[in-house]
C-alpha cells in the first residue's frame, strides 16, 4: 500500500503565487496587445488551476488507512483541513472562472481596453488567493508533512522495534532485515526512521524502529510523541521490545520495566529481547531476567552487534507471521 499522499503534486504556497506572477507579466508578450494580455490571464489560471487539481487529487480523509488518518490527526486538526479544502477547491474554482470569463472579455473588447482588463482580472483573482491563503498553505503544509512517510506499508506484516535510547534497535533492524534499511520518516519525530524488509516465503515483511516515540517513558515525551503511539497501533504485526542490560544503558532497570509495561498498553504482541548479553551487567540482567520470570514472558537473549542470538529470535518472529496465514498478526 503505498502512501497515498506520496503522489500528491504539491502546489507553491498562496502569496508566493501571486509575487511569482507579478515578477512574471512583464515577461509575457505576445503578437498585439490583447494576445498579450490574454497571454498573462492563460499563465495565471494555468498556476491557479494547480491549486484545484491538488485539492481533487488530495486522499478522501473518511477513506484513509487508520494509520495515516492517525497521522493526519496528529499533524492538524482534522474538522480545519476538511474546512480548508472546501476553501481551497471555491477559492480556486471561482479564481478560474472569473480568469475564463475575463479572457472572453478581451476576445470581445477593443484592443486599448485589454490591458485595463487584465489588470481588473489580475487584481480580482489575487485578492480571492489572499483571503484564502492561510487554508490553502495549511493543506500545503499539511501534505508535505504527510508525503514524508515513505516506506512504510500499514497493510505488511510490521515488526516494530521498541526500547530505551541506544540499545540497538537501528543494529537489530540492519542485521535482521534488508543489509542498508531505507531512511523513512514520520510527522511526528524529527528523527530518522529506519525501515528493512523481508521476503520470507509469499510474505513481505517490513521491520522498523521507533526513535523518539517508543524510546522513553511516556512522561518524558512530549504530547506530539504520546499521541504517535497511537499511529504505531495501526501497524499491523509485532512488537521487540529492547532492554539494555549493559552498564552503559541509557536507561534504569526499572525505567526499561516501566518502558516495557506502557508498550503493553499498545495491545499487540510483544516479544522480549535482551540485547548487549556480550557486556552485560550482572546485576541489570537478573533483575530484567527476574522481572521477566515474574510476567512469564519468553525472552530472547541477543547481542545485535555481534549476531549472537539473533537465528533464534528471527525463526520466532517468522514462526508467528507465517503461522497467522494472513496478514493479520496474533498470538493465542
Amino acid at each position: 500500500m503505498l502512501n497515498p499522499f506520496e503522489k500528491l503534486q504539491i502546489p507553491p504556497k498562496a502569496n508566493y503565487t501571486i509575487d511569482t506572477m507579478l515578477k512574471r507579466l512583464p515577461k509575457i508578450g505576445g503578437t498585439t496587445v490583447r494576445d498579450r494580455e490574454i497571454r498573462r490571464l492563460k499563465e495565471y489560471y494555468e498556476r491557479i488551476k494547480k491549486y484545484h487539481d491538488f485539492v481533487v487529487q488530495f486522499p478522501r480523509i473518511d477513506e484513509l488507512h487508520p494509520f495515516y488518518l492517525e497521522a493526519t490527526r496528529i499533524v492538524t486538526d482534522i474538522d480545519k483541513l476538511r474546512i480548508c479544502l472546501s476553501i481551497t477547491k471555491k477559492a480556486s474554482a471561482i479564481s478560474m472562472k472569473i480568469l475564463k470569463e475575463y479572457i472572453n472579455q478581451i476576445r470581445k473588447s477593443p484592443e486599448n481596453e485589454a490591458n485595463r482588463i487584465m489588470r481588473q482580472a489580475f487584481g480580482r483573482v489575487s485578492s480571492i488567493l489572499r483571503k484564502s491563503s492561510e487554508c490553502i498553505d495549511k493543506v500545503i503544509d499539511v501534505a508535505k508533512e504527510l508525503k514524508k512517510i515513505q516506506g512504510i506499508d500499514p497493510i505488511l506484516p510490521t515488526i516494530v522495534v521498541a526500547g530505551p535510547p541506544n540499545v540497538g534497535k537501528s543494529t537489530l533492524v540492519s542485521k535482521i532485515s534488508t543489509a542498508k534499511p531505507e531512511i523513512a520518516s514520520y510527522p511526528f519525530t524529527t528523527k530518522e526512521v529506519h525501515v528493512g524488509h523481508v521476503i520470507l516465503d509469499d510474505f513481505r515483511i517490513q521491520i522498523i524502529d521507533t526513535p523518539g516515540i517508543l524510546d522513553r517513558p511516556e512522561i518524558e515525551r512530549n504530547s506530539i510523541e504520546r499521541k504517535a503511539t497511537n499511529a504505531i497501533r495501526n501497524l499491523n504485526g509485532i512488537i521487540i521490545f529492547m532492554f539494555d542490560s549493559s552498564i552503559s544503558s541509557v536507561l534504569s532497570v526499572e525505567s526499561q520495566i516501566e518502558l516495557f509495561r506502557e508498550v503493553k498498553l499498545l495491545k499487540k504482541v510483544i516479544i522480549p529481547v535482551i540485547n548487549k548479553i556480550d557486556e552485560k551487567d550482572d546485576e541489570y540482567y537478573k533483575k530484567i531476567v527476574d522481572f521477566l520470570s515474574k510476567e512469564g514472558s519468553k525472552w530472547y537473549e541477543i547481542s545485535a552487534e555481534k549476531g549472537i542470538g539473533l537465528d533464534k529470535l528471527k525463526e520466532e518472529l517468522f514462526s508467528l507471521i507465517k503461522s497467522s496465514g494472513t496478514n493479520e498478526v496474533s498470538r493465542n
